[in-house]
């Protein structure tokens, strides 16, 4: 992860997409607060990409060994996303029966 880019530590009670695994699902409930200009630059991409509160997201595809990046499927189109990147994704889990 760059030195420079500092992720906004999480409420424990939150989950976000770098918790996911392959063939989990989620739904995207918000993005994290962030400083300087390298977060909010990525938190807008993230936006602009479909990550906005309410989209239902999927793990497809995971990277070996280190399972970074991953890809991540939003609507029909798919995403490659670094772990630090995907954790300003605030998600709520499917239920194991909605996957």
């Amino acid at each position: 992860m760059p030195e420079n880019l500092i992720i906004s530590t999480l409420p424990e009670n939150i989950d976000h997409l770098a918790l996911l695994k392959k063939g989990d699902c989620a739904t995207v409930t918000g993005l994290a607060t962030v400083v300087g200009e390298e977060q909010i630059a990525m938190r807008m991409r993230l936006l602009e990409l479909g990550f906005a509160p309410g989209e239902q997201i999927r793990v497809i595809a995971e990277s070996f060994p280190r399972r970074d990046p991953m890809a991540v499927r939003v609507g029909n189109t798919t995403f490659a996303l670094r772990r630090h990147e995907a954790a300003m994704v605030h998600i709520q889990r499917a239920a194991p029966d909605a996957a």
